[in-house]
């Protein structure tokens, strides 16, 4: 078995890793330090080459540069006495020589270098020439050099780059100087020849070191002379292909120094370049780098083979201090390991050594402590006493099995303690072998997992039941319906989803207390349990809701929901005994929802969906009652569900409208218009408010759709109080108690006036009887807070609803509107005649305004106005209109109103 890590033999090993890592960064370290003295050592000698290099060429070009200097002035002199000489005799004409040729041959033999001597006259023409007779009448007018002395007075002398002579195709020098009449004016110049052997002669006589080279070139880069001499065709007027060179030229370097491999033999050479003032020559002294660095290289040879012999001295040192620190850790780790080997056996962990036949040899106190054995009581006696019994023959030859295959085996397993407790465990059995491969010995080491198993049965527990009741919770639900799903298709046989709802449940928890409602639930949950399947699901998915899952009951749709009612029966029969807890007899009611649960092509969602509505179908049918799912009932959700998402939109859409129904007074003028909520919907038109205002409500969308009345209603009435004809009406329009409940409803409404600029006192609020029941005191407050901004207020639908004298005279009102059922009736029913008389009277005695809603007789109107009521509502004088159509109508009627006296339009 693989020794555990203990920490000390992990510091062992920690401290050999770091004395190893330690020697190998010193050896690292000064090795690299060594390398870096050898590198900067050679490169200070090298640098040191170069620039002894550099001196040396920079010293021969500076003494070819004064020879040449030397050599142009000699021949200057020459020229500058003849020019002289020209000066005072004239130059004499072609066909008269005179003793001006002897004298261009004297010079010419007195100044070695120069080849021929010639005058040529201020229209250039040659004149005379030391030793060529035939170039005498030659035109020279139109060369560069005698137009730059004709055209140019300051230029005196001048030498040229290499030019090709005609007569033998050989490049020469050209030094000339200019010829000056009494009178200043140009008179001619004097031309002398100079052969590039000249100068290769000379370099010769300078002598050259071994791979040293001297060159002369003129300002176009051909070659004058070079040492030592090239073979064929590189000879003097060679156009030298060098761009570095150039470069420096039109940089106007004089002198400059480049690393290059030559144009002219391609041997890599340090030159020194030297431009020659005031003639047009170049020197360039070069030294081959290779050869001249050889000595260099052969000192970097050695100095390198130094450093590698100390490299591995270095490397031979290290390996032998490293050989000796893995022998110490070694010694160290194996007393360390004698330590452990004699502690180990004294761990957390129970421990058992058995020979190759299962004996006992010995065990460790942890062994002991788990099973309550002593290593006597062991000792020498089977493994099999520790058999729990849990397991057959079968397992335990498996175990064997393995261990003799694999020399191992591990896993969980059940054991008896020697009380006689059986306990899970976790059980390592290893086989040991001698260097033969013979068995020796068992080792097992056992943890008691006790705990461990509990944990996680409580951790099953909490994940899938519930914790009050021990039922299943709504995610082992979930799961037990996916697979009655996939048994349904399979097996052909339907099953049933009942959804089972306690009445008034909250009614207890509320008057008994939660302790008594956790009771009752308790109670419920065993009797159901008893009373159905083992193979059904019972859960709890709510806090009073429960659910239950029946399999495999019929393969008729009509069998299956028979037999659903009748188990829902008697689970509504179980569920109302009384049951006494804490001296309090309950009796409670349940309402159920069933569905059949018939193919697998429905989700679990869409039946849990379908029971749900089955469900409240029951509740709303008066609670303890049966319902199954229907599906007319899921369309009519689903179309509620739909109408309630389009009416989200509708705000956003702009598709809401105000239309107006006017209130006409006894003599037949209208005062004023009831503000009433239309929808356009996109699709189905015009949409009246019966079926939407629900909807708003228990969506709490009147909110924001009732602010959007309110702010239409008083920019109309702001746009109203500039147009003389409506200005003085007034604007009713009705407020949900939710809307009027709002915290913030009175600051919205005084915003919303200030905003349109409506007048205040022509904007009346309708509001009903059901604001009053609950938080009477908040809605009397914030109706006298708007009254002081001059709004009035209006009692929609008196006599409706909770009807009471003792709110209605404590509230600020300043009208009520008789409710159309009454109204409707009060020609046929005495009764509701003798409400609207009580009505009318009731108003006048609280000095309130009474309108009455719904006349659409004339015999209606006749009845009000004989009893007292003066204002009016109804289809009699209009219908609710858009607003183009109403002041059309209004325009009508005042006209007619003014002329006939009419008060109706028809």
């Amino acid at each position: 078995m693989p020794q555990p890590v203990t920490p000390l033999s992990a510091d062992l090993a920690k401290k050999y890793r770091q004395q190893r890592r330690g020697a190998l960064t010193l050896y690292g370290v000064a090795l690299l330090l060594l390398l870096s003295i050898f590198v900067w050592v050679l490169y200070e000698q090298y640098r040191q080459e170069i620039q002894a290099l550099e001196t040396r060429n920079a010293a021969r070009a500076d003494v070819v540069t004064e020879w040449a200097k030397g050599v142009f002035a000699q021949s200057g002199q020459a020229l500058l006495s003849i020019a002289e000489l020209v000066q005072v005799q004239g130059i004499p004409p072609q066909d008269a020589p005179s003793s001006i040729q002897q004298v261009l041959r004297n010079r010419t033999r007195s100044v070695d270098w120069i080849d021929d001597i010639g005058i040529i006259d201020a229209n250039g023409i040659v004149q005379a020439s030391a030793l060529r007779a035939n170039l005498v009448g030659l035109d020279l007018s139109g060369s560069a050099f005698f137009k730059a002395f004709r055209d140019q007075d300051d230029r005196t002398k001048m030498v040229t780059p290499l030019y090709s002579a005609s007569d033998d195709e050989q490049y020469y020098l050209y030094q000339a100087r200019r010829l000056t009449r009494d009178n200043g004016e140009f008179g001619g110049i004097a031309v002398a020849r100079i052969s590039p052997l000249v100068f290769e002669r000379a370099l010769k006589r300078l002598g050259l070191s071994s791979g040293e080279s001297i060159a002369l070139v003129d300002s176009e880069l051909k070659l004058i002379a070079r040492l030592p001499p090239l073979e064929e065709p590189i000879t003097a007027g060679w156009q030298v292909e060098s761009p570095e060179t150039r470069m420096m030229l039109e940089r106007g370097a004089d002198t400059w120094s480049l690393r290059l491999t030559s144009p002219l033999d391609q041997r890599e050479r340090l030159f020194q370049m030297q431009w020659i003032e005031e003639l047009p020559l170049l020197v360039v002294v070069g030294e081959d780098v290779q050869l001249q660095l050889a000595n260099w290289r052969q000192r970097a040879g050695i100095l390198a083979g130094v450093m590698l012999l100390i490299a591995l001295l270095g490397a031979w040192g290290v390996r032998h201090y490293l050989n000796r620190l893995r022998f110490e850790h070694r010694l160290h780790q194996s007393e360390a390991e004698l330590r452990i080997s004699a502690t180990a056996f004294q761990t957390h962990l129970g421990m058992l050594i058995a020979d190759a036949n299962g004996h006992v040899l010995k065990v460790n106190n942890t062994f002991t402590r788990i099973t309550g054995y002593s290593e006597d009581e062991l000792v020498g006696k089977s493994t099999r006493i520790l058999n729990s019994g849990r397991h057959d023959a079968a397992f335990y030859r498996k175990l064997w099995q393995r261990v003799q295959v694999a020399g191992s085996w591990e896993g969980e397993i059940w054991s008896r303690r020697k009380n006689g407790d059986v306990f899970p465990e976790w059980l390592t059995i290893s086989a040991v072998y001698d260097p033969q491969g013979a068995l020796t010995h068992y080792v097992a080491t056992m943890s008691d997992i006790s705990e461990s198993k509990a944990a996680e049965q409580e951790i099953h527990q909490l994940a899938f039941y519930d914790p009050l009741t021990g039922l299943a919770n709504r995610r082992l639900f979930m799961d037990r319906m996916e697979a009655a799903l996939k048994d349904v298709n399979r097996h052909a046989r339907w099953g049933a989803l009942l959804f089972i709802d306690i009445d008034n449940f909250k009614q207890i928890n509320d008057t008994l207390g939660h302790y008594v409602g956790d009771q009752l639930l308790q109670h419920l949950a065993r009797l159901m349990g008893q009373t159905l399947r083992e193979t059904d699901t019972l859960a709890r998915l709510g806090s009073d809701e429960f659910a239950v899952l029946i399999e495999g009951m019929s393969q008729s749709r009509e069998h299956t929901a028979e037999l659903a009612e009748n188990i829902a029966q008697k689970l509504q029969d179980l569920i109302r005994l009384p049951v006494m807890i804490r001296g309090e007899s309950l009796n409670v009611t349940a309402s159920i929802g069933i569905t059949v649960v018939n193919d697998h092509a429905s989700s679990v969602d869409d039946y849990l969906q379908q029971a749900d509505m089955a469900l409240f179908q029951a509740k709303s049918s008066g609670r303890c009652a049966l319902s199954f799912f229907d599906p007319t009932m899921q369309a009519e959700l689903l179309a509620r569900v739909r109408l309630e998402n389009e009416l989200s939109q509708a705000l956003a859409n702009e598709e809401w409208r105000l239309h107006y129904q006017p209130q006409i007074d006894q003599e037949g003028r209208c005062i004023g218009v009831e503000g009433l909520l239309r929808w356009q919907h996109p699709e189905r038109g015009l949409v009246m408010p019966g079926e939407f205002i629900p909807l708003l409500e228990s969506t709490e969308l009147i909110n924001p759709v009732g602010d959007w009345v309110l702010e239409a209603a008083c920019q109309q009435l702001a746009q109203w109080a500039h147009q003389p004809g409506f200005a003085e009406l007034s604007v009713a329009v009705n407020v949900s108690p939710l809307q009027f409940r709002q915290v913030d409803f009175v600051n919205k409404v005084e915003s919303i006036l200030q905003r349109t600029g409506a007048p205040s006192h022509r904007l009346k609020l309708e509001v009903t009887e059901s604001l009053f029941v609950e938080e009477r005191d908040d809605a009397r407050e914030k109706m006298r807070q708007l009254k002081q901004q001059g709004v009035r207020f209006s009692l929609d639908d008196y006599g409706t609803g909770y009807s009471s004298l003792a709110y209605l005279a404590h509230l600020p009102l300043d009208q009520l509107k008789i409710d159309q059922s009454f109204v409707q009736q009060v020609i046929d029913s005495k009764a509701n005649a003798a409400i609207v008389e009580s009505t009318i009277a009731l108003a006048q005695s609280l000095s309130l305004e009474i309108v009455a809603e719904g006349v659409e007789s004339d015999a209606q109107q006749a009845w009000l106005s004989a009893h007292g009521c003066q204002t009016y509502q109804g289809f009699l004088f209009g219908q609710p209109m858009p607003l183009d159509v109403l002041e059309a109508w209004l325009r009508h009627e005042s006209l007619a109103f003014q002329g006939v006296g009419e008060r109706r339009f028809e």
